[in-house]
């Protein structure tokens, strides 16, 4: 039993804890470079004790009028983004077929590359394979 333990323990400081962040990975054993990250402190001038919620919209929300939408315009735009979007992605280093969980896992680690190039290509409209990540206005990748 202390020899499990003694095991286990020397196993468990042998790996970090993984982070968001972190971007360590490598594809191929060529490691992958660390994004460089600054940030500014920004200066209100505003009291930070004043809620968004308190104070009332410069607009009237009454005033707002929507007209109905035609199907028709809808499949046009829909179509025209679609094409924009093929014809903008048409020359790619990586193809990956499939956006289940695998096809997104490996769009992710290749995303960290910059200068890779990736399309995805999805059957369904819903990207996501059997956890159902998406819908018509999530397709466009």
């Amino acid at each position: 039993m202390a020899t499990m333990a003694t095991t286990l323990t020397s196993l468990s400081t042998k790996y970090q804890k993984f982070s968001p962040l972190d971007t360590s990975s490598s594809f191929h054993g060529t490691p992958i470079s660390k994004p460089t990250l600054r940030m500014q402190p920004t200066k209100s001038s505003s009291s930070p004790n004043v809620s968004i919620s308190m104070s009332s919209p410069p607009y009237d929300l009454n005033a707002f009028k929507f007209e109905p939408i035609k199907e028709s315009i809808v499949s046009r735009e829909m179509t025209r983004r679609y094409m924009t979007d093929m014809i903008t992605h048409a020359d790619t280093d990586v193809v990956i077929v499939g956006a289940g969980s695998a096809g997104l896992s490996c769009a992710y680690e290749l995303s960290k590359n910059p200068s890779v190039k990736i399309a995805i290509v999805e059957q369904s409209v819903s990207p996501g394979g059997g956890a159902w990540l998406g819908g018509q206005l999530f397709s466009a990748m």
